[in-house]
């Protein structure tokens, strides 16, 4: 169902929305309204950007929070779990070891890269660590996806590792790369130095199959 409603959402979004981007498949904590009507809608799903460049890099020391909030919210954050977006719901079931095609939707690109990671939650009644989250690949065994110009809506193959959780939180974290700053060679150029960062949290299960 996620799938086939995710072109019908494309062309609106980036006709009507002038945020940034968004994890649809499967979908984000902010984002599971568009695809379940009983959840809380936050019609500001494309804008989980720790608080944006200025409050993550200045006020808070380039921290964020674990799934996109500004790093000083309150706990539960928004979009952690517990949160007011994190429900519990599983956005998708998975197995173990299996390459799943993520797609995130641009509605404004700022090149960069995309990056993934996942937590096995501890605790289903309590937020996720940031020490929960171990890196993940993609399929061709590199660590993220570099943005093009072009892109738009994007489909990243994610290596999930040979484990089995009833609750995983799947991460998505774009690291953009339209700002100018101090490159390590000493010359000022877009993409280098303090970023904008954007994250998403889906809650997936990875169960093996029947035998």
């Amino acid at each position: 169902m996620v799938k086939g409603l995710i072109l019908v959402f494309v062309v609106y979004l980036v006709k009507d929305i002038s945020g940034h981007g968004m994890m649809l498949d499967p979908p984000g904590r902010s984002s599971m309204w568009r695809f379940n009507h009983s959840v809380t809608p936050n019609y500001r799903d494309n804008e989980n950007f720790c608080g944006g460049a200025y409050v993550q890099n200045e006020l808070n020391g380039g921290m964020c929070g674990v799934c996109g909030d500004p790093f000083t919210d309150p706990h539960p954050q928004n979009n952690a779990n517990t949160g007011l977006y994190g429900t519990g719901i599983i956005a998708h079931t998975y197995k173990p070891g299996q390459v799943v095609e993520v797609g995130v939707l641009l509605t404004a690109n700022h090149l960069g890269t995309f990056s993934y990671s996942l937590c096995v939650l501890p605790d289903v009644n309590s937020p996720e660590p940031e020490n929960c989250f171990n890196d993940l690949l993609l399929e061709d065994g590199s660590s993220h996806y570099t943005i093009t110009a072009e892109d738009i809506m994007i489909k990243n193959k994610v290596r999930l590792p040979e484990i089995t959780c009833e609750r995983c939180v799947l991460r998505w974290t774009y690291r953009c790369g339209n700002n100018w700053g101090m490159c390590d060679d000493g010359i000022w150029r877009p993409g280098c130095g303090p970023q904008e960062h954007f994250r998403s949290c889906s809650d997936i299960a990875i169960i093996p199959s029947e035998t």
